[in-house]
């Protein structure tokens, strides 16, 4: 048979509750008789102890079996002690008691007394019979006697009685408290948890937009369930991503892929014209390339996205900015002769930094790039350090990014207003999380009128 949580945890507290009641009960019931008995005895003797004078300071004649004045220190030791009491001579023979039926063997601590000359004092009999027995030699008008006491243990035995009874009371009281309060306690728990678990078999069948209602508790479970909705919002985030990516994919692979069929049929009939038409064929094979190149770079992009995504390591190692930054300028040596603009290199020479040189490289292709595409007139990169980081500054004299876009032209397949290349909004994304990726950042500066990237990284 399967044993739900609620059920554990009633047994638990069941058996925890068993356990404690058990070692309580051991620890304090068992030694209880015990130590009254000891209590009696101890409080017996100090009596007899205490008021022995009434007997020790009579004179020798009064020492005599039966002697009157004897009888009535007898009397009066009885009341004070509390217990019936005898004097023993020191052959044995009673010389008076406060009990007149009691049997000279009734006080049995008393040959214990004379044989060893100390005190005694012990638990004798059983059951109804039990009694507490004490003796003890004293010595008067030169004569050895010894003083018996003895008192029936009723009363403790009816003090334990009372405090097993009360225990029992307590104990059963205390359990049936404690099972209940686990009772409700397991069973707001068990709730609590199957709601999470309806809600988890949800998410699974609908995925992350199924209906979550976040536990209110400030216990674990509801640290659990706050757990479990950032996870499903993390999830939908996610999701809402992928969506927005595919879509975006598939879009920008249909242009370029359309206009390269339109373009490939055109170069099939004009080169089955008669005769063919060279120029116009020339024409379209020039635009399909284009549109190859475009395909290439999306796909390489798309292929970055996806290391990016997949947590893929990065190298971390010293990196000279000015030479990295000289050799990415270099690549667009072609473009820049043809478009008639030039870049500047300004600031330090010796800036290193701790970072992957590949991304570095890729980073800064892609803000001399967007400088190009998107800008206007020569472009400025500025290399400058600082105590603990470094920094390489991408400027343009364009028409530069409004405040409301600044973090906009970061998102993937996003593009400002005054973009009018055809690019695919892939370029920045993948240029900021790499920066971040090194422990760096990559933003727009403030207080500039034009466009101006600055890549931040840690210094080496």
């Amino acid at each position: 048979m399967r044993i739900g949580l609620r059920g554990r945890l009633v047994l638990v507290l069941i058996l925890v509750g068993a356990i404690t009641l058990a070692t309580a009960a051991w620890a304090l019931l068992a030694p209880l008789g015990s130590r009254l008995d000891a209590d009696e005895l101890q409080h017996l003797t100090e009596g007899l102890q205490s008021e022995r004078g009434l007997v020790t300071d009579l004179p020798s004649g009064a020492l005599a079996p039966g002697d009157p004045q004897l009888r009535r220190a007898v009397s009066r030791l009885r009341r004070r002690v509390h217990a019936d009491v005898a004097v023993f001579s020191e052959n044995g023979q009673e010389l008076a008691g406060s009990d007149p039926d009691a049997l000279p063997g009734d006080y049995r601590a008393v040959p214990a007394a004379r044989r060893t000359g100390e005190p005694q004092a012990m638990i004798t009999g059983g059951g109804e019979n039990e009694q507490a027995d004490v003796a003890i030699p004293v010595r008067a008008a030169g004569r050895r006697l010894v003083l018996a006491a003895r008192t029936p243990t009723h009363n403790i035995q009816r003090a334990e009685a009372v405090v097993n009874r009360a225990f029992a009371a307590a104990a059963g009281g205390g359990l049936a408290v404690a099972l209940l309060a686990g009772v409700l306690l397991a069973g707001r728990l068990s709730r609590r948890l199957r709601r999470l678990r309806d809600t988890a078999l949800r998410v699974a069948e609908g995925g992350p937009e199924a209906e979550f209602v976040p536990d209110g508790g400030r216990d674990e479970i509801g640290e659990l369930s706050a757990a479990f909705a950032t996870m499903q919002r993390r999830l939908r985030e996610q999701e809402d991503v992928r969506r927005a990516f595919v879509a975006n994919a598939s879009h920008e692979l249909r242009t370029p892929l359309t206009s390269l069929q339109m373009m490939l049929g055109l170069l099939l009939d004009d080169l089955d014209a008669q005769p063919p038409a060279i120029t116009d064929a020339r024409a379209q094979a020039i635009g399909a390339e284009r549109q190859a190149e475009r395909l290439s770079q999306l796909s390489a992009d798309l292929l970055d996205l996806s290391r990016i995504d997949a947590g893929v390591e990065l190298r971390s190692e010293p990196v000279s900015l000015d030479g990295v930054l000289r050799s990415v300028v270099a690549e667009f040596a072609a473009r820049l002769t043809e478009e008639g603009r030039g870049i500047a290199i300004d600031g330090s020479r010796d800036c290193v930094a701790i970072a992957d040189p590949g991304s570095v490289a890729q980073i800064l292709r892609a803000l001399v790039d967007n400088a190009l595409g998107h800008g206007a007139g020569d472009v400025r990169v500025t290399v400058a350090s600082g105590a603990a980081t470094v920094s390489v500054s991408v400027c343009d004299a364009g028409p530069g990014v409004s405040v409301a876009e600044r973090e906009r032209v970061f998102q993937r397949f996003a593009r400002g207003q005054q973009a009018h290349s055809g690019g695919f909004g892939l370029g920045l994304a993948i240029a900021r999380e790499l920066a971040r990726r090194m422990g760096g950042e990559l933003r727009i500066a403030d207080g500039r009128s034009a466009a101006c990237f600055e890549l931040t990284l840690t210094a080496g």
